[in-house]
């Protein structure tokens, strides 16, 4: 699994009608869209599997492949993670359930020459749960979710006894939410409730310099748009020689226009106005619910009122080069270079219908990802087939954008797995993988800066049924 700095859509709006924090997010890949490719560690490049997964991981692989095969599979990522601050050493654990990511690919031989397939798969996609009335960083974002499904109907062609091509265009749909709360602390006093008071606060006076604790719930924000889009899968496979062959291939970025609603939720922050502030006839009476003064920022035309919202992101481009050498008859061993362009994102604007809460405008400094994986199978024996594999990845956020949303860092990643010939016409592949993460300090406040560590690792288990007619 890859991982990538997105920055995902932000938003909400302050009670003076100034936009919350920015939430420069992170997202993440996955890549582990095949059983039989996940238990070698995703190595691919010149020697996809034989089930029709070449469709995403190598779509030159389709050439070749005779009859008609119909795969189906599903990846289950358990992942685990925490920050843990500096100053009073407290811990807050990430909260995922369960994912589920499905593949699925049907392939059909129209001549030696010709195969053609679809196929579905989500290569950018997972989730980040926190607490979301107790982790530190939920005025960042305590839920992020990203869902994109790729549609990719392929063609791959048996160019000459040595050179294999293929390409496929992508339909893709893709969807973005992302969970937030507000502090009161933070937020300046809107001038027609400071107004309201016996001494008008000066322009900038916070609710937190009045006395209201850091920390206090008082707006919950839900951003949720969909966008669509096209993008080529596209790769070679060049047979060098009996027992070597070299292989890569590139899936094109795309630009996604997504429309959606921000909608925003009060949140009863149980405070009351003191009486040191409510001491003249105009001002508001002591012992006022403050919750009774906030409730109009969400009404109608309010700068927290529910509304339509828009930005465009990039699907990043992403490629491999490798190379597969059969050993023996039993014995293969593999390996691909992986680089993904997370370089794309540098600008981003949401826009919001209301125009009582301004747009944005985001600047993340993302990096180009590195990824370095190796892998083997061994022939047991005419019914089963082992597995195994090691792979290393670079991590795409600077360190200044290490939050909540996704806490990534470079990681080492081990595999095993097994393919087991079930009768002639039917075949089961199963996957584990191991993610250990670095440690790597981050932020749950821009303000503050990086003011803990956090960590994090996942379980993939990955199970595929195949036929073949």
């Amino acid at each position: 699994m890859r991982r990538f700095a997105l920055v995902l859509l932000a938003g909400a709006a302050s009670l003076v009608a100034a936009p919350l924090r920015p939430l420069p997010g992170q997202g993440f890949g996955v890549y582990e869209h095949n059983s039989c490719a996940m238990g070698r560690a995703g190595v691919t490049a010149a020697r996809p599997c034989a089930d029709g997964s070449a469709i995403y991981f190598s779509p030159a692989g389709l050439a070749g492949l005779s009859g008609t095969h119909v795969s189906v599979g599903v990846t289950l990522i358990g992942a685990q993670g925490n920050f843990t601050d500096d100053f009073l050493a407290n811990k807050s654990d990430l909260q995922n359930p369960l994912i589920p990511v499905p593949n699925i690919y049907i392939t059909r031989a129209f001549s030696p020459k010709l195969t053609a397939g679809i196929g579905l798969y989500a290569p950018y996609g997972l989730e980040t749960k926190w607490d979301p009335n107790t982790s530190p960083g939920r005025f960042i974002g305590y839920n992020t979710n990203i869902r994109s499904i790729y549609v990719q109907p392929t063609i791959g062609y048996q160019v000459s006894p040595t050179l294999k091509f293929g390409i496929g265009v992508a339909y893709i749909t893709s969807n973005l939410k992302l969970r937030q709360r507000a502090d009161l602390s933070t937020v300046p006093i809107p001038a027609t409730l400071a107004a309201l008071f016996p001494t008008p606060p000066p322009a900038g006076t916070t609710f937190g310099m009045l006395g209201v604790p850091t920390g206090t719930d008082f707006a919950d924000a839900l951003l949720d748009a969909s966008g669509s889009g096209f993008a080529v899968n596209f790769g070679a496979i060049w047979q060098v020689t009996d027992r070597l062959s070299i292989g890569g291939h590139w899936l094109t970025r795309k630009k996604i226009n997504y429309d959606g609603t921000a909608n925003f939720r009060q949140v009863p922050t149980g405070l009351a106005v003191p009486a040191t502030i409510g001491t003249c006839p105009a001002c508001v009476p002591a012992g006022t619910p403050v919750d009774v003064l906030l409730g109009p920022q969400f009404a109608a035309g309010g700068p927290l009122s529910n509304g339509a919202v828009s930005t465009s992101i990039y699907m990043p481009p992403q490629g491999t080069l490798g190379f597969a050498y059969k050993i023996n008859d039993a014995w293969s061993f593999m390996a691909d270079y992986q680089y993904t362009v997370w370089g794309w994102f540098s600008d981003v604007n949401i826009n919001f219908a209301n125009p009582g809460t301004p747009g944005l405008a985001l600047h993340p400094s993302s990096k180009d990802t590195h990824g370095f994986r190796f892998g083997t199978e061994y022939q047991y024996n005419s019914k089963v087939q082992l597995r195994g594999g090691y792979l290393y990845h670079t991590a795409a956020s600077p360190a200044q954008f290490v939050t909540p949303l996704l806490p990534e860092a470079p990681r080492n990643e081990f595999t095993i797995g097994a393919g087991i010939a079930l009768s002639p016409h039917w075949h089961a592949d199963l996957a584990y993988q191991f993610i250990k993460q670095a440690d790597r300090r981050g932020t749950v406040n821009f303000v503050q800066g990086n003011t803990g560590l956090y960590q994090f690792s996942a379980h993939l288990f990955g199970a595929g049924l195949a036929i073949t007619f």
